[in-house]
C-alpha cells in the first residue's frame, strides 16, 4: 500500500461549461421576442416608481444554507390603480422573480397584505453577509417600489450550506449535490460510491457509501464525497455522524479506510479528522509523509456530536492559519483488501449553538 492520502483529481471537480453559438440562437431569440412583447404591452405604461410601500417583516434561512432563501414582506397600495405584485431581489442585476407562497394576487388601492415569499433556487438567494432590497414589481410593467436596504451578519460558519441540507442538480451534469459543495469521486471500476441525502432514526443527513472489491485502484484508493472551500474557521465547531466504519490500519497507522473531514491549505500538511470506531479511545498522530491524523473513537451505528477546534489544533501542530482552507467530507477504502464501509453527517454547526443540531424526529 502506498499510503496516499485521497485527493480529488481535477477530472473529479465539476465545471460549468458554456454552450456553443449554435445552442444560443433559440434562446436568444426568445429573449428578443420577449423583449418585443414587453415592449408592446408597456407602451401606455407610465415609467417609474410603483406608489407602494414595501415593509419587510423578516427574512429567514430555513434550509441554513447560510443565504436568505424566505421573507415575510407587508405591501401598502397607495396607487390609484391594482397592484399585481412579483417580488425579486436587487442580489441579482435582473428580476429573478420568487415564489409566493401566501398573499393577495391582487392588491386593491388603498388595500394592505402581508406576503411570505420563496427563492426559487439557490441562485437568486443572497449569501448572508451580502446587502440586498426586495423588489416589487407591478406584473405586465416595469413600475416597481424597492425595500429598505437588508445586510444580516455573516454566518458563524465559514462554509455554504453545513447542514446539508438544501440539494440541488449541477449546472452541467446534473448530478444532485448539496448547494455550496461539489460532488466528487475517484474509484476503481469495481468499486461503488454513494454520496446522496437520507434519513436515519428520523434525522436527514447525508450518506456515504464505498464498496471496494479489493482489487488495484488509481492511487491505491476508492474514495469520494463533498468538497468546499471556504475561510480558515476561527471558533471551534461541531460534527454530527453517524459511523458504520470501524477504524483498520496497517503497519505504521496508514489507514486502510476512513470516514470524515479531510482539511487541506496551501501551506501544511493534510489533515484527517476520522470518525470511527477504534476500541481504544480517540487516537492522534503524523504519518511520515506529514499527514496528520485524529481519529475520534465513536459508537458503531449511533449519533454521534464530536467538537473540532481548527485553530487549536494548528497552533498544536505548529501550522500558520490559512486564510483559506478546503474541508471535504470523504468516505475511503484502500484497494489492499475487498471492504464495504458506510457513515452518515447530518451537518456541521457552531460549538456554542447547540441549538442549531439536527434533532431527531
Amino acid at each position: 500500500m502506498t499510503g496516499r492520502a485521497p485527493e480529488a483529481p481535477a477530472s473529479a471537480v465539476t465545471r460549468r461549461r458554456w454552450p456553443g453559438l449554435r445552442n444560443l440562437i433559440v434562446p436568444l431569440a426568445i429573449v428578443c421576442v420577449a423583449i418585443a412583447l414587453a415592449l408592446v404591452a408597456l407602451r401606455d405604461e407610465p415609467i417609474g416608481k410603483l406608489n407602494v410601500d414595501v415593509h419587510v417583516l423578516s427574512t429567514t434561512d430555513p434550509s441554513e444554507i447560510g443565504a436568505t432563501t424566505r421573507a415575510k414582506v407587508e405591501l401598502v397600495n397607495h396607487d390609484d390603480r391594482e397592484v399585481r405584485p412579483r417580488f425579486s431581489l436587487t442580489w441579482l442585476p435582473y428580476p429573478y422573480y420568487w415564489r409566493i407562497l401566501s398573499g393577495q394576487p391582487v392588491l386593491a388601492p388603498g388595500e394592505r397584505s402581508t406576503y411570505e415569499i420563496e427563492a426559487p433556487d439557490s441562485v437568486a438567494a443572497p449569501a448572508r453577509g451580502e446587502p440586498f432590497q426586495i423588489r416589487v414589481n407591478n406584473a405586465n410593467s416595469i413600475t416597481y417600489a424597492v425595500s429598505a436596504p437588508i445586510q444580516l451578519e455573516k454566518p458563524k460558519l465559514p462554509m455554504v450550506n453545513p447542514m446539508l441540507r438544501f440539494w440541488s442538480k449541477n449546472f452541467s451534469s446534473g448530478i444532485p449535490m448539496p448547494v455550496g459543495w461539489q460532488v466528487y469521486e475517484r474509484k476503481g471500476d469495481g468499486d461503488r460510491l454513494t454520496t446522496a441525502p437520507a434519513s436515519v432514526f428520523g434525522v436527514e443527513a447525508t450518506h456515504f457509501r464505498v464498496e471496494q472489491d479489493g482489487n488495484p485502484d488509481p492511487g491505491g484508493w476508492s474514495h469520494g464525497g463533498l468538497t468546499q472551500e471556504g475561510l480558515f474557521p476561527d471558533a471551534p465547531f461541531q460534527i454530527r455522524v453517524l459511523s458504520n466504519a470501524p477504524y483498520a490500519s496497517s503497519a505504521g497507522g496508514w489507514p486502510l479506510n476512513a470516514f470524515g473531514m479531510e482539511v487541506t491549505d496551501e501551506h501544511n500538511g493534510l489533515l484527517w479528522l476520522l470518525f470511527q470506531q477504534t476500541g481504544a479511545g480517540d487516537l492522534e498522530y503524523d504519518l511520515p509523509s506529514g499527514h496528520h491524523i485524529k481519529v475520534f473513537d465513536v459508537p458503531l451505528g449511533q449519533w454521534a456530536t464530536r467538537s473540532i477546534d481548527l485553530p487549536a489544533m494548528y497552533r498544536k501542530l505548529n501550522w500558520p492559519p490559512s486564510k483559506k482552507v478546503t474541508f471535504k467530507l470523504f468516505i475511503a477504502a484502500s484497494s489492499d483488501r475487498p471492504a464495504d464501509i458506510e457513515g452518515y453527517i447530518a451537518g456541521i454547526f457552531p460549538a456554542s449553538g447547540a441549538s442549531s443540531q439536527p434533532a431527531s424526529r
